[in-house]
């Protein structure tokens, strides 16, 4: 019986943070769209995520944030279907966790952007860094709903193209930080490499293996 009404509220806590990355979505489409668009065009092409840059206000400002919260509960929501979780206390666990993966990543870059006196490179690779993070969490919704809603038991095919559109992503986020660090800013190649391997790749396999095993 407790067993039972567990897994009722596990599922009432899905229903419930699936509700909020939907509305999530309906806020950027309504108020911010404009702003949205230019965010999530910059994975394509640099002007436009320098136009988001360059237009930033409070309403950037909350298009940060909303999709933050998007990116977190989508993935959250991808990691709980991964490895099921029992207890309200364990799903909120992972939600927090994911939350803090990502503030500490943020921080851990402005720590180090404060230590080297290049605060503007350093927030400028927060931005970068987090753009592609954002797009894959906006992508991630409409699976998430086909992996919770469908009718069959379609998560092997659904891990597979969220693990290709990752790679895709990831892939890109190295090449477009390697480039702008380069080209722009004309950071050392060694220095470039270090830092994608500290702070984007081995944080990656660190998550990749708790979800696993």
């Amino acid at each position: 019986m407790i067993a039972l009404i567990k897994t009722i509220l596990n599922q009432d806590i899905i229903f419930v943070l699936l509700t909020i990355s939907f509305l999530l979505i309906a806020m950027l489409k309504s108020f911010y769209w404009k702003h949205a668009k230019l965010l999530f065009m910059g994975i394509f092409a640099q002007r436009y995520a320098s136009q988001y840059l360059r237009q930033e206000n409070a309403f950037t400002e909350r298009v940060s944030f909303i999709t933050f919260l998007l990116m977190s509960i989508n993935i959250s929501l991808i990691i709980l279907k991964l490895t099921p979780k029992n207890s309200v206390l364990e799903t909120f666990s992972v939600i927090v966790g994911v939350m803090l993966f990502f503030i500490i990543k943020i921080g851990v870059i402005l720590l180090l952007g404060s230590i080297f006196r290049v605060q503007d490179i350093a927030k400028l690779g927060v931005f970068f860094s987090f753009l592609f993070d954002r797009a894959f969490g906006l992508f991630l919704f409409p699976l998430v709903m086909v992996l919770y809603f469908f009718a069959f038991n379609i998560t092997p095919l659904v891990t597979l193209i969220v693990s290709i559109v990752f790679v895709v992503l990831l892939l890109l986020k190295l090449f477009w930080l390697w480039k702008i660090g380069v080209n722009s800013f004309g950071i050392s190649h060694f220095y470039i490499f270090l830092y994608l391997c500290t702070l984007e790749i081995s944080p990656l396999l660190l998550l990749g293996k708790e979800v696993v095993y």
